[in-house]
C-alpha cells in the first residue's frame, strides 16, 4: 500500500478517536454517555475482528509513525479549546494526563521488567507530600519542589526496591502491598505531614513570574488557568514519554526484558539482575514522583486519600487495560479509567469493583491489552531488517 494512503488511514482513526473522545465528554445524559461508549467499543471490537483493518493501521503506525506522533499531538494541544466553558473537563483531561505519566513509570516494573507493583501510587504521594511540605513550609517553588520530589521518590524507589530483589512473582507483590499500607499509614498518623487533615494551601507554579493560575485573552479568547496548567502537564508528559521511549529501546530496556522474559537465562548470559531490577524501581518511582508533584499542586490540596490503595489498582489497572511493555497503550488505559469513572459519577461508590472487574476481564480474555507490545526489529549498520 503507498505511504500516502497508510498516512490517510492513520489520520482517520486519529480524528474518530478524538471525535469520540469529545463527543462523550460533552455529552451530560447518562443513557447518551452508555450509548457512546458502546459505540466506541464496538468499533474497537470491529475493528479487532477485521485482520486487514489491522494490518493496516499497524503498517500506518510504523512506516508514517513520527508524522502521526504529530498529528496525535496537536490533537491534544487543541482539544480543551471544545471545552473552554467547562473547567470540570479540562481538570478531568489533566488528571488523565498526571495518572498516565505515572502509569508509564510503572510500566517499567511491569511491562519491562516483569514485576507487578503495587506501590506506585504510595510514589505519587510521596513526591506530593514532597513537594508540598518544601513549597507550604518553607516558601520555595514549584520547580524547587519539583527537584525535591524526584530526589525523594528516587531515594524511596530504592527502599521499595532492595527488599524485593530477592523475591519474585506475588511474592515481590506482597512486599510492595506492604510498602503501601505502612507509607499510608506512617503519614497518616504524623503530626508534621498535616495526619488526616492532609496539605492545603498548595501554590500553583510560576513560569517567568507569571502565574499558571491566572487567565489569559488571546484575539478575544479568554485562555483560563486551568487550561495553561494542562499544557505544562502535556509538556511534562511528552518529555517524559521521550525518556521512557529511549530508555525502553536501549540496552538498559532490553536487559530488563530479558531478565523479564528467563532470569535464570539472563544470569547465564552475565546479567547482574540486582542492579538492573533496582534500576526499574528508581525510573518508576521518579515518575511517580513528579505526577504527584503536579496533582498536588493542581488540586492545591494533598492527604492520604490521595495514596490509598485504591490508586494502586487503579494505576495497576490502567497498564494492565492499555497493554504492558507499551507506551502508547498505557497511556491509552490512564486516559480511559481517569474519563470514563469521571463521566459515570452516579456509579461512584462501585470505582473500585470497576477497577478490579476491568482487571479480571482482560487478563482472562485479552492478556496483551488492548494495544499489546510491539516485538523488537533489529537493524543492521545498513538499516536493513
Amino acid at each position: 500500500m503507498k505511504k500516502g494512503k497508510l498516512l490517510l488511514i492513520g489520520v482517520f482513526f486519529e480524528l474518530l478517536l478524538l471525535a469520540l473522545i469529545v463527543i462523550f465528554l460533552k455529552i451530560d445524559n447518562f443513557l447518551q454517555s452508555i450509548l457512546i461508549f458502546a459505540v466506541a467499543v464496538g468499533i474497537w471490537f470491529l475493528l479487532a475482528r477485521k485482520t486487514r483493518m489491522v494490518e493496516n493501521l499497524g503498517m500506518a503506525m510504523e512506516e508514517k509513525r513520527k508524522e502521526l506522533l504529530l498529528i496525535a499531538l496537536l490533537m491534544v494541544i487543541i482539544l480543551p479549546f471544545f471545552f473552554l466553558n467547562n473547567i470540570y473537563i479540562i481538570h478531568i483531561l489533566i488528571l488523565a494526563l498526571i495518572y498516565a505519566i505515572a502509569a508509564v513509570g510503572l510500566d517499567f516494573q511491569m511491562g519491562s521488567t516483569g514485576m507487578v507493583n503495587f506501590a506506585q501510587g504510595t510514589m505519587l504521594g510521596i513526591g506530593a507530600y514532597t513537594s508540598a511540605l518544601l513549597c507550604t513550609t518553607f516558601g520555595v517553588s514549584f520547580w524547587i519542589g519539583l527537584v525535591g520530589a524526584i530526589i525523594v521518590s528516587g531515594i524511596f524507589g530504592v527502599i521499595l526496591g532492595l527488599p524485593t530483589l530477592k523475591t519474585k512473582e506475588y511474592h515481590l507483590s506482597l512486599v510492595t502491598i506492604a510498602f503501601a499500607y505502612v507509607g499510608y499509614l506512617l503519614i497518616l498518623n504524623m503530626k508534621w505531614t498535616g495526619g488526616p487533615d492532609g496539605i492545603a494551601g498548595i501554590p500553583k507554579p510560576k513560569l517567568f513570574g507569571f502565574s499558571l493560575s491566572r487567565s489569559i485573552d488571546i484575539g478575544g479568547i479568554s485562555i483560563p488557568g486551568k487550561m495553561l496548567y494542562f499544557y505544562l502537564v502535556l509538556l511534562a508528559l511528552v518529555l517524559l514519554i521521550i525518556v521512557a521511549s529511549r530508555l525502553k529501546n536501549s540496552w538498559l530496556g532490553l536487559t530488563w526484558n530479558a531478565v523479564r522474559d528467563d532470569e535464570i537465562s539472563a544470569k547465564c548470559y552475565g546479567i547482574r539482575l540486582m542492579p538492573y531490577k533496582l534500576l526499574s524501581f528508581v525510573f518508576g518511582s521518579v515518575f511517580a514522583g513528579i505526577a504527584g508533584v503536579l496533582y498536588a499542586h493542581l488540586v492545591g490540596f494533598i492527604s492520604t486519600e490521595s495514596m490509598a490503595f485504591s490508586v494502586d489498582l487503579l494505576l495497576v489497572a490502567m497498564v494492565i487495560l492499555g497493554g504492558m511493555d507499551n507506551i502508547a497503550g498505557v497511556i491509552v488505559g490512564a486516559i480511559l479509567l481517569v474519563i470514563i469513572p469521571e463521566k459515570f459519577r452516579s456509579i461512584q461508590d462501585f470505582r473500585i469493583l470497576l477497577y478490579a472487574v476491568t482487571l479480571i476481564l482482560m487478563l482472562v480474555f485479552r492478556p496483551q491489552g488492548l494495544i499489546p507490545k510491539k516485538v523488537r526489529v533489529y537493524r543492521n549498520i545498513s538499516g536493513n531488517r
